[in-house]
C-alpha cells in the first residue's frame, strides 16, 4: 500500500512537465509529502529541505540536464524514513538515484516522446488540431506514469536492500556523507547566488544577513520584512512616474514664464 501511495506521489510531481512548471515536483514540496503517507512527517521536512538547499541552484542549460530530483527527492526520503537513518544518508542516496532517474528520463524522451513529436508532425500537416494536443497529453502523462510506476517499485523492492546496504557501509565512511551533507546545501546555495546576486539584489540580502546575525530577528521576521519592502518598492516605482511627470509639467511652465 506504501509504495502505491509513493507512486500516486511520484505521479502527481512528474506532471509538472506537462502543466508548467509549479514547482510542486521539488524536493521541498516532495519530502514532506513522503513524511506524511510513511507516518514521519518531521524527517519528511528536514530531509526535502535538505536536498532542496543541495540542489536548489541546478538548471537545465540547453541539452544539458541536472540530475532527476524529483526521483531522487522522493525515493531518498522514503529510504531514509524506512531505513531509520538520518538525513546525510538520504542526501547520499538521492545523488545516485537521481543520476539514475536521468538516464531513464532521457531515454524516455529521445524514443518514446520523440516518436510522439513526429505523431504530431502529421497531425499538424493534417490540420488535425485535436490529434497535436491528444500527442501533448499523451507524451507527458505517459512519461508521469512510467516514472511513477518505476518509483513505487523502486520503494517496494528497494527498502531491505537499502537498510542490508546501509548495514554494511563503515563508520569512517558513514560520517564522510554527514560531512557532505554539511557542505552540499551550502553548495547549492553558491550556484544560485552566481546566477541571482548582482548589484541591484546584493544590497538586499546582505540587510537580511545583518537582521539575523546582529539583531537576532528569527527567519519568519525577515521574510515579513522583506514582504513590506517590496511593497513600499512597488509603490515607489508608481509614485515615480507621476512624480516626474509633476516636475516636468513645472519646468515647462517656467520655461514659459
Amino acid at each position: 500500500m506504501q509504495a502505491l501511495i509513493i507512486g500516486i506521489i511520484a505521479f502527481i510531481g512528474f506532471l509538472e512537465c506537462g502543466v508548467g512548471n509549479s514547482m510542486i515536483q521539488r524536493p521541498i514540496v516532495m519530502g514532506p509529502l513522503v513524511g506524511l503517507v510513511l507516518g514521519d512527517l518531521s524527517t519528511g521536512l528536514q530531509v526535502g529541505a535538505t536536498l532542496e538547499l543541495a540542489f536548489m541552484g541546478t538548471q537545465a542549460i540547453g541539452a544539458a540536464l541536472p540530475p532527476e530530483i524529483t526521483a531522487g527527492g522522493i525515493l531518498g526520503t522514503a529510504f531514509a524514513i524506512t531505513s531509520g537513518s538520518g538525513v546525510d544518508v538520504a542526501l547520499a542516496l538521492a545523488l545516485p538515484i537521481s543520476t539514475l532517474a536521468l538516464l531513464i528520463k532521457n531515454a524516455y524522451y529521445l524514443i518514446v516522446r520523440t516518436w510522439l513529436l513526429h505523431l504530431s508532425d502529421k497531425y499538424a500537416k493534417a490540420g488535425d488540431a485535436g490529434g497535436v494536443s491528444r500527442m501533448h497529453m499523451l507524451s507527458f502523462l505517459s512519461y508521469a506514469l512510467v516514472m511513477a510506476v518505476i518509483c513505487g517499485i523502486a520503494f517496494y523492492v528497494g527498502g531491505p536492500a537499502v537498510e542490508a546496504f546501509l548495514d554494511v557501509i563503515p563508520d569512517f565512511v558513514k560520517r564522510g556523507l554527514t560531512v557532505a551533507a554539511g557542505i552540499l546545501p551550502a553548495l547549492g546555495f553558491a550556484l544560485l547566488a552566481t546566477m541571482l546576486v548582482n548589484d541591484d539584489v546584493a544590497p538586499f540580502f546582505f540587510v537580511g544577513f545583518l537582521l539575523s546575525a546582529y539583531l537576532n530577528v528569527p527567519v519568519l521576521g525577515i521574510a515579513l520584512f522583506g514582504v513590506l519592502l517590496v511593497i513600499l518598492l512597488l509603490k515607489g516605482n508608481k509614485l515615480a512616474p507621476s512624480t516626474m511627470a509633476a516636475s516636468t509639467a513645472e519646468e515647462l511652465e517656467d520655461e514659459d514664464f
